[in-house]
């Protein structure tokens, strides 16, 4: 203590200290506030300790000066000596002029008016959303409000043009372009932005439909269909599926197949009682294909199985790109059958 400090988190200077009961004391009253409000994080940022109460105390810049942390908070506050944040999630403060601003940049308040002077609150976002579009002619991004984690007051504040951009292809100014922000991804199928690829594919994954036997082959790209009807679709195009009578209230998956010849046994099995006895047989005969080969060679296959020989039930060309499975870049291509891919890989 006694000297000037930096913010552990925002790298500012400290002009007061939060000083929790393990003794650390690392963080600007602003940061503790947006950890504990905004993300609902109450630990300590350097043991990880959770933190039922914190003290913000004025850091003096004097030799020996070492900030703690007062075990009767409570008793204090009863007194006067300390003053509580309404809302703060057991932040205590020393100084009720700090606390008092502390609390008018946490709240529902105009970043221009607060710029000039004016610390006005407002009850509600549709009315401060009415202010910023009706004395500024700005607006905020509904997506951001619900993803980055910051103050009302932070948030950053676009004309329309500039907000459009932002949704499509990002910032060409300010902390979100500093970020490298390049737009919110959206769903082609429902039309809906949403903060980052992780949330994208979040979406994607419960609220839309892939195909297992598409994915069981390519389990590196992300090809998506909008409902049960659309995967139905490509089921019937790019697979063996059963339309008969008898399979029609069975799920979709339970009656589509990979091969053939999975398909000609399940036939057989599940719809073959008008089939005589030869007609049978030969339904399950297996095909065996002699392709080409090198030197005009003909090509020896195997009976059984549906793989190696170049059937029907063999190996297929894979149309797919191979991609790290990780988050990053999400690409967005139509694939047949309806379905919407996202290729998501590094670059």
């Amino acid at each position: 203590g006694g000297f000037a400090m930096e913010c552990l988190v925002c790298a500012e200077t400290v002009s007061h200290v939060s000083v929790l009961p393990c003794g650390h004391a690392d963080l600007c009253s602003l940061c503790t506030l947006r950890l504990r409000t905004v993300v609902n994080d109450k630990r300590c940022c350097a043991c990880q300790t959770e933190a039922a109460e914190v003290y913000v105390a004025r850091h003096r810049e004097q030799e020996g000066w070492s900030p703690t942390f007062p075990k009767d908070l409570r008793r204090r506050a009863k007194s006067g000596e300390v003053h509580p944040m309404k809302g703060s999630k057991g932040v205590y403060f020393e100084e009720e002029a700090h606390r008092d601003e502390m609390d008018v940049k946490c709240a529902l308040t105009c970043s221009v008016c607060y710029e000039q002077g004016n610390r006005m609150k407002f009850n509600s976002m549709k009315a401060l959303k009415a202010h910023l579009k009706e004395m500024h002619g700005k607006f905020m991004c509904d997506v951001c409000l619900g993803g980055r984690q910051v103050f009302v007051n932070e948030q950053v504040l676009y004309t329309r043009s500039e907000l459009n951009r932002h949704y499509k292809r990002g910032d060409t100014k300010g902390p979100m372009a500093e970020a490298g922000f390049k737009g919110h991804p959206t769903c082609q199928f429902c039309k809906k932005h949403f903060y980052s690829d992780q949330e994208l594919y979040s979406h994607m994954q419960t609220k839309h439909l892939q195909c297992f036997l598409c994915k069981k082959a390519r389990p590196n790209e992300y090809v998506y269909y909008k409902n049960l009807a659309d995967l139905s679709n490509h089921f019937a195009s790019a697979h063996h599926y059963c339309t008969h009578e008898d399979c029609k209230d069975k799920h979709p998956e339970e009656r589509v197949f990979n091969s053939k010849e999975e398909f000609r046994v399940h036939y057989v099995q599940n719809h073959g009682e008008s089939l005589s006895k030869n007609q049978r047989k030969q339904a399950l005969q297996i095909d065996v294909n002699y392709g080409p080969m090198r030197g005009g060679q003909g090509h020896q296959g195997s009976r059984g199985g549906g793989g190696g020989g170049g059937g029907r039930g063999g190996s297929r060309r894979d149309e797919s790109t191979s991609l790290r499975p990780q988050v990053p870049q999400v690409r967005r291509e139509e694939r047949r059958g309806g379905g919407l891919s996202l290729l998501r890989g590094g670059g």
